[in-house]
């Protein structure tokens, strides 16, 4: 499939989702002479999980909202996705320029490893996770707590955060510029909103993903999310703009990648490394549902297609990699 025809909105290709201008700094194809990354084999083994539960029947929260499933290696995937968001954010939990804060929310917690992390490096701050369901994590400590509450409702807090923290919301069904205005509203006087987020449509370096199984499976995976009713996957790129609209000040935009293998070279080298395990772990929990779900398709058609994009997914001379934007921006100290 190359494009929607669908009369609810104008048509989308695979060219229209591609974005134009985003440029990481420092990502080189690897010229031979970088060795593997130093780092823990743990981080780039497969993730197991139980074979003898289908995809589409694995567990998931209540609803629609939310698809991705809730069991043992999914858990396990967001972990690991939290250490190739780290180590792409130069070993940094957030990049906004916080001097001393006191609270924290992160939105959307997942596991709640980033909360706990910020917890551990900052112990004068009481850190708080929200997520729609509650999680339990090892070692959490005495200034970090969760609560289990949908995002997309009412957080019940105003002007009391120093910093709320978004990771990889685009693939629940949400209003983003609500989102936005939310934080905005929950946010103290002189606070952040920083926003890390993946765009859907892979991008490559050299024209090597073109015409690719992934190229059209993931673009099929935008596809899907948009049918979904996640009218925010493709208005990544206009957060800036919309937080500028909402009253944010000093808006910065950021840009990092998250390579699909271990061909780059140099420090993106260990991203990709770590990221062929976590996507490939989240091919049959996000996609065999998107397909089958959004689009369509027969459980045995999505099957496939997993199966054919797993097994290119490895392939070093595709120099693909995923989008990453981190924005941030201040409330105002004059703000109320």
């Amino acid at each position: 499939m190359t494009c929607d025809k669908r009369s609810d909105g104008p048509e989308i290709t695979i060219q229209s989702v591609r974005l134009k201008d985003f440029n990481p700094p420092g990502l080189e194809v690897d010229d031979g002479n970088d060795a593997e990354s130093d780092i823990d084999p743990f981080l780039t083994s497969p993730i197991e999980r139980d074979q003898s539960v289908k995809e589409v029947d694995r567990p998931l929260h209540p609803g629609e909202k939310y698809f991705l499933p809730t069991d043992k290696a999914e858990l396990a995937r967001l972990d690991l996705q939290h250490m190739v968001w780290t180590r792409a954010l130069d070993g940094d939990l957030f990049k906004a320029p916080l001097i001393g804060p006191k609270c924290v929310l992160d939105v959307g917690t997942g596991t709640g490893i980033w909360a706990v992390d910020f917890a551990k490096d900052h112990p004068d701050t009481e850190v708080l996770g929200i997520d729609l369901g509650k999680p339990s994590p090892p070692g959490i400590p005495s200034n970090c707590k969760f609560e289990q509450k949908d995002f997309t409702e009412d957080w019940g807090h105003t002007n009391t955060f120093d910093l709320v923290h978004c990771r990889m919301l685009f693939s629940a069904k949400h209003d983003a510029r609500q989102l936005l205005q939310q934080a905005y509203d929950s946010l103290a006087p002189g606070g952040y909103l920083e926003c890390q987020e993946m765009y859907g449509m892979p991008l490559d370096v050299d024209g090597s993903l073109s015409g690719t199984t992934l190229e059209s499976f993931f673009f099929n995976g935008v596809l899907g999310l948009k049918r979904r009713g996640n009218t925010s996957v493709l208005s990544l790129p206009l957060y800036g703009q919309w937080m500028r609209e909402i009253g944010f000040e000093d808006v910065a935009e950021v840009h990092r990648a998250l390579p699909i293998n271990g061909w780059p070279g140099g420090a993106y080298k260990a991203v990709g490394e770590m990221m062929l395990p976590n996507i490939r772990a989240g091919l049959g929990g996000v996609y065999t549902r998107l397909f089958a779900n959004g689009l369509g398709w027969s459980t045995e058609e999505a099957d496939e297609m997993v199966r054919k994009a797993s097994e290119q997914m490895s392939d070093r001379s595709i120099h693909a990699y995923f989008p990453a934007f981190i924005f941030y921006g201040r409330k105002p100290l004059s703000a109320a």
